[in-house]
């Protein structure tokens, strides 16, 4: 004999029963109408259940939310359709609350019927534009693994929003993969996601110290924000309408910063003459037309980053005359202290001057630089300890730079900087002989770190990525 079959309709019916309740009394209880619970329960075909009406019964039941949930699936296809009504805010509901066994049921369903990817696609926008980006993301994959048209602008659109919601990711090959995955897409996307995409592609791979990739990519910047920049101007001089294009950020910005990171990437290739060049090129854009208050804010900030490179241009050239007006600009805007104790300590080991006034002077701020997570201070701050551990060794400094040594050592294996680990075990090595006892203790306890890193990786199909 065959078991009975559980459906949401039988737990109802089941739980009513206990429940001592009465159709008419339930509805009370539950703030249903009745006749709609009759004919939820009773009508031949029965009356779907709505999501919220699924919630009402459940909170009249005395059950948690979701309680139902994986027995509700069968309600989002009904006569053989999906029920987009009833699908959309379930998958929404499920994704929010960590359902995925029922979001990848749900989805695993919908998949069987003809051009499911519309309704996918706007369940992952809805839940991106709410700020839900993680739980977005396996919609956005979903599209990206059954988008049969490989020049969609769904599918560059799905590939845009899973590279960023990797943007807090710190690991450098996790960073370098969701690069390679992007970067195809990139031409592909609506303009104003294009210039966002390009923005955060240059980022990102100014992180994994890719700079001829940094350069190739502010360069297409420029030339977009140029582009886009030429046609708005040309629209108002000749009273036409302009439909608005809805960018991410106001259009300076991407002019901007697509000179900016030109002028770094530049500047990390020992190109100072040619970054100069590029620096003037965003250090004053008051000229630039279609400003609005934010973006007349963003003018200020590149006149601000402007005079701050322009000291890290001067001081990687050799000019220390400026070292004091620099500390004293530092003192001045506080957000630039971190990057520019990168550039003086780097100065400071290439030409070979002491720097110790600056670095007491700033000793309270640095106290305070552990607090930047995100991807692109933890490398400054990776990089800052590591040329603080250069400075510390050659001043004879060695338990200190020791310190130092070891600090970096740590940072590149949560990194995941295969580069950086490299460089901080060969400044060990190289001054091992100065190390305590407890530094030696700690260097092999890293090193330890680093094989059962790698040794998951293996399992995991990683490796620490080399640069």
């Amino acid at each position: 004999m065959e078991a009975n079959l559980t459906t949401i309709r039988s737990e109802i019916e089941r739980h009513l029963s206990r429940s001592g309740h009465n159709l008419a009394s339930f509805a009370k209880v539950s703030g249903l109408n009745r006749g709609s619970l009759s004919a939820i329960l009773h009508a031949n075909p029965p009356k779907p259940i709505s999501l919220g009406q699924l919630d009402a019964l459940t909170r009249a039941f005395g059950y948690p939310e979701g309680w139902l949930y994986p027995l509700y699936i069968e309600e989002c296809f009904h006569e053989n359709k999906i029920s987009r009504r009833r699908t959309e805010p379930f998958l929404i509901r499920c994704a929010e609350m960590g359902k995925t066994q029922c979001v990848e049921e749900t989805l695993n369903r919908i998949l069987e019927y003809p051009k499911p990817l519309e309704l996918v696609f706007a369940v992952a926008e809805k839940l991106f534009a709410q700020g839900e980006i993680q739980e977005s993301v396996i919609f956005y994959t979903t599209v990206t693994e059954n988008e049969p048209d490989s020049y969609s602008e769904r599918l560059a659109i799905s590939q845009y929003r899973i590279f960023e919601s990797l943007q807090a990711v710190v690991d450098m090959e996790e960073k370098l993969r969701a690069v390679i995955t992007f970067e195809p897409f990139r031409s592909r996307l609506p303009e104003n996601l294009a210039l966002d995409g390009l923005l955060k592609l240059a980022n990102v791979s100014f992180t994994l110290y890719k700079w001829k990739e940094v350069e190739k990519y502010a360069d297409e910047l420029r030339a977009l924000a140029n582009g886009i920049y030429r046609e708005e101007v040309s629209k108002r001089r000749n009273g036409r309408r302009s439909e608005s294009r809805e960018l991410m950020k106001p259009l300076v910005l991407y002019y901007g910063q697509s000179y900016l990171l030109k002028a770094v990437a530049l500047t990390k290739q020992g190109n100072y003459e040619e970054a100069k060049k590029y620096t003037a090129g965003y250090a004053d854009l008051s000229w630039f037309e279609l400003l609005d208050e934010q973006g007349r804010v963003e003018v200020d900030k590149f006149r601000l980053f402007a005079e701050a490179n322009s000291y890290t241009l001067e001081l990687l050239l050799g000019n220390t005359g400026i070292l004091s007006s620099y500390a004293d600009f530092l003192g001045a805007h506080p957000g630039e202290i971190l990057p520019g104790l990168v550039t003086i300590i780097e100065s400071a080991n290439r030409y070979g001057y002491s720097v110790d006034g600056i670095l007491l002077r700033f000793s309270r701020e640095m106290l305070r630089f552990e607090r930047f997570q995100d991807p692109i201070n933890v490398d400054r701050r990776f990089r800052l300890n590591y040329q603080l551990a250069i400075y510390l060794l050659d001043k004879e400094q060695y338990d200190r730079g020791v310190d130092y040594a070891l600090l970096c050592m740590g940072m590149s294996i949560s990194m995941n900087n295969g580069k950086g680990l490299i460089q901080c075990i060969t400044l060990f090595e190289l001054n091992r002989r100065y190390a305590s006892a407890k530094q030696r203790d700690e260097y092999h306890e890293l090193i330890k770190e680093v094989r059962l890193f790698e040794k998951n990786a293996v399992d995991h199909d990683r490796r620490f990525g080399i640069f």
